[in-house]
């Protein structure tokens, strides 16, 4: 697709150019004027001061002062009558006042803020005298509309949080509120300690997170927190589905903010017991059997002061007990595994005011936890002696200083550092050959994988307040290393591998225990060696500047740019410009049209290192022997060594863009394949939006908004050494793989390769949305937000989805276009909650979907390509038929909660409550089988399994399930 001329511009120049301008612009900005700075984590209060005949009041003081910590900032007014308070923590409610001699002051109270944001106030002082006020207008409180950017996205405060029924009480379950959001089950990974997603149609891997203002993302993986925390620990929780500030990157648009509760002057304390039974669930939808999903789980926080007004303290923590059981239905063993989950999270904040000027604030947080089951790898066929346990431990430390010179000028500088270790580690429970009798059993475990990964980032922001405009600049550093021993999940058998011929009597007969098969029952026998470690060391760095302009008091531009350089990639002119505007449109605060326009880029996660090295030329490797040939065991124990003499037959391998002289040397001529690219990029998206959000009577809001969003560049694996093109016909549906080797453009040899995997950037992708939310805010007794979403996702891949091969290479990207696998035409969230008499509060979540596209395949290699991604030939019109032309059944889900509070005296409450969830046990498939039995007599084979749900923790969401609460807050 064309880019904008200045786009085209900015990435022309050289990296010195582009280095020097960013430098000359910073310092620019850092001399021109009085600097400031307002980071995600706090808030800003700003706004003019004017009298009755529209005249600028300068020196005015302005006073905002938090009831809870004691914290408190004065400013006086420009020359125009303007002002700015920025920094301010979101812990408790605002008081402001506004003073003049000979005016009668303005005092406000109950202002709560939104991270990130601005509040405006703009304020007529009158003249002293009886029974006469001053007038304020207010925009971009929580009670408000946000009146000075375009920026769309759902938060959730404190008692939103508390009031929503989630699942094992996750908070990456609270993405799913906004129904732009969609889960991401069935596309890949799956982690028991987070709820994985996607927005706008992007990809698992593509959204941001932070963490009070600093990054929460694991740059090795780039799919779930970092750490996580305890939701007991959340101040606010925001699902921001376009990031219209320049302060945001290494997305496709969508980012999850998170700010945690500091303390205040007031002890408090808080203790909760959760317990789900497995007796009170159902059957989960597609099981043989009933299994049990038992989890229990304590935790609590303690916050206060050290010494009020100046020192306070929050301490947190969480664990958790989880039994789950998968079903095996192997004829060997018949029935139910339990797997054991265990988690422990751990945090802790400190704020600190040194003085009227200074301010600091630190946070600590550990995530540790393991699974003995992880993602059902024991289940289906697979018996106990096949388990495999995951662990994951991971710390982070923030650090935050923020300096307060003047009533004018701010600056907030973070430090973090981010350890994993490990971030990923498989480990079998009882390391042993394995052993695969095709339909009946796979036995034994010896793949492992230990990763770590430690991040180290630096982040500074500060702002210029001049006349009118309202300056940002700011960036990051941060600096990871990640690597180890294994792949993600482990891919070679150390120890080997016999597979079975189920054509033997023996090997079919279940009532033939594994143990009394012979050497003569085998078909084959494969082991893996070679190199299995890597390292990947990466710096991500940034520079941004925005410009939130007040042309008048009624519009608002919003204009930023923002370069980024991952040193991972070959990319080295990513400029992101940012435009957005919010008009007024009736001048009283109650309606704002927005629009937005802006450029992002995606970050290429670290861990496909491990492709390029762990899975290429000098990686690991796989000997494979068939019964007679040499290597052959002679016993069933794994050979000692790659047997001397032997052939190692044609293999599959994948190698990194931009590395043609490197692969040279090693007998690969990259200039014959298939347009190997000189440099590996970070994929882009172009995202526009346009719509408007109204004050409705009763503190009711809607807000409607366009969403469109187009990445390309996205990454993806393909066979650049593929053969050529096979159109299947009635006397010739398939070709072999010995035919299809004939025409590769590097013929497959013995020692040599046949596939050879690139990772290219020739994926694609658009998404056209609208998207509606209906709120009720600010009230005591009832609180509703309805969110809907129509969209459509097509792409030419998935991103973030295992695999990428295209159901034939010469065929191109247009041949692949279709819709995604996580494309849901409506989706529909709605939740809330009511008061009801004797303390009881009833509320539930609500979700309904279109049910999800799923790939139709022949079940058979058609083309003999080495990939069993094949579509149907449709032989009337001669082409294939498209990716994901299926379509699954829609998802309903009903969630409810009912919660009693006990007051014993003024400041101790017991809470009971309980919570279900898919009350209706509504069977939410998510995978289906797609897969054909193969092309006979004229025609492919629909068997009886088509189309029908696939079962398990991957293929399907979770039966009617309770979960009862216990909490003492003090």
């Amino acid at each position: 697709m064309s880019q904008p001329k200045f786009l085209n511009r900015l990435r022309a120049a050289t990296p010195g150019t582009l280095l020097r301008a960013c430098l000359l612009l910073l310092t620019a900005l850092l001399c021109a004027h009085t600097l400031r700075a307002q980071t995600n984590d706090t808030a800003t209060i700003r706004g003019q001061v004017l009298d009755p005949n529209r005249a600028a009041i300068t020196q005015a003081k302005v006073l905002a002062t938090n009831e809870l910590t004691g914290f408190s900032r004065e400013v006086e007014t420009d020359g125009e009558g303007r002002y700015t308070i920025a920094g301010l923590p979101l812990t408790g409610k605002y008081k402001l006042s506004v003073t003049y001699s000979g005016f009668a002051p303005l005092r406000l109270t109950d202002i709560e803020l939104r991270a990130g944001e601005a509040a405006t106030f703009d304020v007529t002082l009158i003249p002293s005298c009886i029974d006469c006020g001053s007038e304020v207008t207010v925009y971009g409180t929580t009670g408000g509309v946000q009146s000075d950017t375009p920026q769309l996205g759902t938060r959730l405060d404190l008692q939103k949080i508390d009031n929503t029924p989630v699942f094992g009480r996750k908070i990456t379950n609270l993405a799913q509120l906004n129904s732009a959001v969609r889960p991401a089950r069935g596309t890949g990974d799956l982690f028991m300690n987070n709820f994985l997603f996607v927005a706008n149609g992007g990809g698992r891997r593509q959204t941001s997170f932070t963490l009070d203002g600093s990054t929460d993302d694991d740059a090795w993986g780039r799919q779930t927190l970092f750490t996580n925390i305890p939701l007991s620990a959340l101040q606010e929780f925001t699902v921001i589905t376009n990031a219209a500030s320049a302060e945001y990157g290494r997305t496709t648009g969508s980012v999850v903010n998170i700010v945690t509760k500091s303390g205040t002057n007031d002890l408090h304390a808080e203790l909760i017991t959760l317990y789900r039974p497995g007796e009170l669930q159902a059957r989960s939808p597609l099981a043989l059997q009933k299994t049990v999903d038992r989890l229990g789980q304590v935790s609590g926080i303690v916050s206060g002061p050290v010494r009020r007004d100046r020192t306070h303290f929050l301490v947190g923590g969480e664990v958790n007990f989880q039994r789950r059981d998968s079903v095996i239905t192997s004829p060997l063993a018949r029935g139910a595994f339990t797997g054991d989950y265990q988690q422990a999270l751990l945090f802790a904040r400190f704020d600190h005011r040194i003085n009227s000027r200074n301010s600091l604030t630190g946070r600590l947080n550990l995530d540790r936890f393991r699974d003995s089951n992880p993602a059902d790898a024991v289940g289906g066929l697979n018996l106990p002696s096949a388990a495999r346990t995951f662990r994951r431990r991971t710390y982070a430390a923030q650090a935050s200083e923020t300096t307060t010179f003047s009533g004018s000028l701010f600056n907030e500088a973070r430090a973090e550092v981010l350890v994993a270790s490990p971030i990923t580690e498989f480990d079998p429970v009882n390391p042993s050959t394995q052993f695969v009798r095709p339909g009946i059993s796979t036995e034994g475990e010896s793949r492992s994988t230990k990763l770590i990964n430690h991040q180290y980032q630096f982040a500074d922001t500060l702002s210029l307040t001049r006349g009118s405009h309202f300056f940002k600049v700011g960036g990051d550093a941060t600096f990871s290393t990640s690597g180890g021993n294994g792949t993600e999940f482990g891919s070679a058998f150390v120890l080997g591998q016999f597979t079975f011929n189920a054509a033997r009597a023996g090997v079919s007969n279940p009532a033939v225990p594994t143990s009394a098969l012979t050497l003569a029952d085998v078909s084959r026998y494969q082991q893996s060696f070679g190199n299995a470690s890597y390292n990947t060391r990466e710096w991500l760095y940034s520079l941004f500047v925005q410009d939130n302009w007040r042309v008048r008091r009624d519009l608002t531009l919003n204009l930023g740019v923002r370069y980024e350089r991952q040193t991972f990639t070959d990319d080295r002119n990513n400029f992101a410009p940012r435009v957005g505007l919010a008009y007024n449109l009736f001048g009283d605060a109650r309606t704002v049209l927005r629009a937005s326009y802006g450029i992002y880029y995606s970050e290429v996660r670290a861990n496909t290192a491990a492709s390029f090295t762990v899975g290429g030329p000098q990686g690991i490797f796989t000997f494979s022997a068939a019964p007679g040939q040499l290597g052959f065991p002679t016993s069933f124990a794994p050979i000692p060594a790659f047997p001397s003499g032997a052939v190692l037959p044609a293999r599959d391998i994948t190698i990194r863009p931009g590395q043609a002289a490197f692969y040279s040397q090693l007998g690969i001529d990259t200039s014959s394949l298939r347009g190997y690219p000189d440099r590996l990029l970070n994929p882009y998206t172009q995202q526009a939006t346009a719509g408007f959000e109204r004050e409705l009577p009763g503190k009711w809001f809607l807000d409607v908004d366009y969403v469109y969003a187009h990445t390309v560049r996205i990454d993806r694996t393909l066979d650049l050494n593929a053969p050529s093109l096979f159109r299947p016909t009635l006397a010739q549906p398939t070709r072999s793989a010995a035919a299809a080797d004939l025409t590769r453009p590097v013929r497959p040899v013995n020692n040599g390769f046949r596939r050879i995997l690139v990772v290219v950037n020739q994926g694609s992708s658009i998404y056209n949305g609208m998207q509606l939310n209906l709120n009720k805010r600010l009230t005591s007794n009832f609180s509703l937000l309805a969110s809907y979403t129509w969209s459509h996702t097509i792409n030419t891949v998935e991103f973030d989805a295992p695999g990428g091969d295209r159901g034939d290479f010469n065929l191109g990207e247009q041949a692949e276009r279709g819709d995604s696998l996580l494309d849901q035409r409506h989706r529909a969230v709605i939740s809330g909650w009511y008061q009801l008499p004797f303390h009881f509060v009833l509320g539930g979540v609500e979700t309904l979907a279109s049910g999800r596209p799923f790939n139709v395949t022949t079940g058979v290699d058609t083309n003999g390509d080495g990939a069993n991604t094949d579509r149907p030939f449709d032989f009337a019109t001669g082409t294939f038929v498209g990716r994901d032309t299926g379509r699954g059944t829609p998802v309903y889900d009903t969630s409810l909660f009912l919660e009693r509070d006990i007051a014993f005296g003024e400041r101790a409450h017991l809470s009971l409550r309980a919570e279900g969830f898919n009350l209706f046990n509504h069977p939410n498939i998510v995978a289906r089988s797609g897969t054909l039995a193969g092309f006979v007599n004229g025609a492919y084979v629909r068997p009886v399994t088509f189309g029908q749900g696939i079962g398990g923790i991957n293929g399907v969401d979770p039966g009617r399930e309770f979960q009862f609460q216990l909490r003492l807050r003090y």
